[in-house]
């Protein structure tokens, strides 16, 4: 079957690596901004980390007030600010593009194969979706946030298929294992493939990174060569 259709992960897929270090320091700046103890605001921040994905939360304020309230905290609506202006800037700087992605999709686009986004994801990244080089290069961005789904959810998936109005045999997905992403694209039906990571060493529970052996890549550029070879793999 002709490919007809690429899905792409965002973090570590679309983006440049973002190192896990980074991300828990910029956590804690979060705390200092708000005026609270940095550390016992990373912990509440990882304890409603789940709400924050599925978007039970909603904003990215409305998580740091959620964080500081469980803390017993009374935080001012200015400091409470100042932590969401620290969230959007390290997000500002995560969402930074691999370097060949832009150069990728625009080639996939010129193939006639539509693509979609799927991507566990907190409040402040569909914000800052709108101004980031690739967002006019996806026709289907998906955010868990915003369709109250979290990968590997299989209604995730087959609502990307939906709203790109193919099946998901003529999909391929691509994705650098977290969340279970692939196993969760797999089952439901499309061809799964791994980008490889640096990190790969540092990979959490939740990554299939390390365990995965289905198809895998090393740079994006090499999926139009997936797309010539159809949709077995």
């Amino acid at each position: 079957m002709k490919v007809r259709a690429v899905v792409f992960d965002l973090f570590n897929t679309l983006t440049a690596p973002v190192d896990d270090v980074d991300f828990r320091a910029s956590v804690r700046a979060m705390g200092w901004a708000a005026g609270v103890d940095p550390d016992a605001f990373t912990r509440g921040w990882f304890d409603v980390w789940r709400q924050q994905l599925d978007g039970t939360l909603g904003t990215s304020e409305a998580g740091v007030r959620r964080v500081c309230e469980a803390m017993g905290a009374e935080v001012a609506q200015a400091r409470i600010g100042r932590a969401v202006e620290v969230r959007l800037e390290f997000s500002r700087q995560a969402l930074r593009p691999r370097g060949d992605a832009v150069a990728t999709l625009r080639h996939v686009r010129r193939m006639g194969v539509r693509t979609a986004l799927l991507s566990n994801c907190t409040a402040d990244v569909p914000d800052l979706w709108p101004s980031l080089p690739y967002a006019e290069l996806i026709d289907e961005p998906l955010f868990s946030c915003a369709e109250g789904l979290v990968k590997p959810d299989p209604g995730l998936y087959q609502r990307a298929c939906e709203r790109l109005g193919v099946g998901p045999a003529a999909c391929i997905y691509v994705g650098d294992g977290d969340d279970h992403e692939l196993t969760g694209a797999a089952r439901a039906g499309m061809r799964a493939v791994l980008i490889r990571t640096p990190e790969e060493t540092a990979a959490s529970s939740l990554s299939e990174r390390g365990s995965w052996r289905g198809e895998a890549i090393d740079t994006l550029s090499e999926i139009p060569g997936l797309i010539r070879t159809g949709s077995a793999a």
